[in-house]
């Protein structure tokens, strides 16, 4: 079996460190003979990792200053990951409110894409629902679902309505940083729950979207459920470079 290249290796310390939390976000990692040091390598090798890592939004080389590891706030948008627009292509702002709070048993299928033990406290999951309106219309509901054992004494307090996206709060209260999402898009009728809040007919369908959440080494740290409302949006998905 052939062995990952070097640069491959410091990645996966680089990664381990974070996911330690020996660097918190905002905060500069050693130099680069430092690192170069510390894991017995080349400064190119730790170049080459630290490169991959900042490709993939976790870090951040500033000139003149080092490398920082990136704060959510900082990338290119808060809502990196709102797909949502409006049909005329004018930007909306979104606004989110909190509708409920519990601690459960986490349903298999969600147990199963967080990769949750089989028992024990370890399946407990905290779910809530949340509506989100852009600019002022009720668009979307969803269902999130968090580890337990990831989020320690969540609480409403900690999930304020308004713009802040929920991963720059999971980044700043928890050190949670979420670096890939994976959607899953399907239509379903809207539940009466959705048509209320939304102001949909009856007999409406919605555009359903299953998500699952990653954060380093690929450990799933979510899962959200939205049913969205494309009466006046639809689900938009940029491919390709813009060069």
């Amino acid at each position: 079996m052939a062995k990952h290249p070097l640069y491959k290796e410091v990645r996966q310390k680089l990664t381990r460190s974070l996911v330690d939390g020996e660097w918190r976000p905002g905060e500069m990692l050693p130099s680069e003979p430092r690192l170069a040091e510390r894991y017995g390598v080349g400064i190119s090798t730790v170049r080459a990792a630290v490169r991959e890592l900042e490709q993939a939004k976790v870090l951040m080389r500033t000139q003149g200053k080092g490398t920082f590891v990136l704060h959510f706030d900082e990338r290119e948008s808060v809502h990196r990951f709102l797909n949502i627009s409006r049909h005329d292509g004018r930007s909306a702002v979104p606004h989110r409110t909190l509708l409920t709070l519990e601690r459960i048993d986490a349903p298999a299928s969600i147990a199963e894409a967080l990769q949750l033990p089989r028992a024990g406290d370890g399946q407990k999951v905290f779910k809530f629902g949340t509506l989100v309106r852009l600019d002022a219309t009720p668009v979307y509901h969803s269902s999130v679902f968090l580890p337990a054992r990831l989020f320690p004494r969540l609480r409403k307090s900690l999930l304020p309505d308004g713009n802040k996206s929920l991963y720059s709060i999971y980044q700043q209260r928890f050190n949670i940083n979420v670096t890939r999402v994976v959607d899953a898009l399907s239509t379903i009728p809207a539940s009466s729950m959705v048509r209320r809040l939304c102001d949909l007919r009856p007999g409406s369908w919605v555009l359903w979207l299953q998500r699952v959440a990653f954060t380093y080494d690929d450990q799933p740290v979510e899962v959200r459920h939205n049913s969205i409302n494309t009466t006046q949006h639809w689900y938009r998905i940029d491919q390709g470079d813009n060069a």
